[in-house]
């Protein structure tokens, strides 16, 4: 929570200084078309995600992240031009994700019945996203406009799905296809942050239309995105690391 109370008073901070540094109203534009306060987009985005254990090693068990996931996220978004090199840039977006997390019991005595001694989950994850950042564009070089923006996004599940293995001491517990996740696979933490940083460019097609791609990775930072998971049915419990998620995002789109 204090990173994320940091990263947004840095935010405000920068805002601030670009504010402080427009001193007119007679702004230049920054392409071929005419300056715009507001300028919206569209954008498809191939994405690859990973999951990743905030702790490695919990007594005699290991997490590691088992593998990536690649997804796809599309969305719209929303510029304010404050000048024609300062921007506030949100959207609202969807993001398929997921990743692989693994676990493996070292015991350095014998475990009783019903232990857990691996696992393995393949997490499928929905995410409804809005992101707010402060975007640094340069004047045109040869009519593309390159910018750079650092901010935070927060994401509201709407889907948790998941395979697993499971192997105790006795029995072993798989899904094979992909089932909801719930009490007895795991808990999905509802709402996530994640530090976004891209770097991309604009080029303008005619007087309304402007290219965009850029290249995007998104460092979940708080909070963990599953909690301990739980066999209720046993009497024990194991923990899958307590997650972060994090991706890097290829964007392509419009702005109109």
């Amino acid at each position: 929570m204090k990173k994320l109370v940091l990263s947004l008073a840095i935010l405000s901070f920068l805002t601030q200084v670009s504010y402080a540094q427009t001193n007119t109203p007679n702004i230049l534009p920054n392409s071929t078309s005419d300056f715009k306060k507001f300028r919206f987009g569209a954008y498809i985005a191939p994405s690859l995600s990973w999951m990743k254990p905030t702790t490695a090693k919990d007594g005699d068990q290991t997490q590691k992240s088992d593998g990536s996931k690649v997804g796809f996220i599309y969305g719209l978004m929303a510029d304010y031009n404050f000048s024609s090199n300062y921007s506030i840039a949100t959207g609202l977006q969807v993001n398929g994700t997921g990743g692989k997390i693994s676990t493996e019991l070292n015991p350095s005595t014998p475990p009783p019945a019903g232990t857990v001694l691996s696992s393995k989950y393949n997490y499928s994850l929905k995410y409804l996203e809005i992101p707010l950042a402060l975007k640094l564009k340069t004047d045109p070089i040869n009519k593309f406009v390159f910018f750079g923006q650092l901010g935070v996004t927060m994401g509201f599940n709407i889907s948790k799905k998941a395979t697993y293995s499971v192997q105790t001491t006795d029995s072993l517990y798989t899904a094979d296809s992909k089932e909801k996740v719930t009490g007895k696979v795991g808990v999905i933490t509802p709402v996530i942050f994640q530090m976004n940083i891209g770097i991309g460019a604009q080029y303008p097609l005619n007087n309304k239309l402007d290219a965009y791609i850029g290249l995007f990775f998104n460092n979940g930072f708080a909070p963990d995105v599953t909690d301990p998971t739980k066999f209720k049915d046993k009497p024990y419990s194991f923990d899958d690391g307590r997650t972060r998620l994090n991706n890097f995002a290829l964007r392509v789109g419009l702005y109109f």
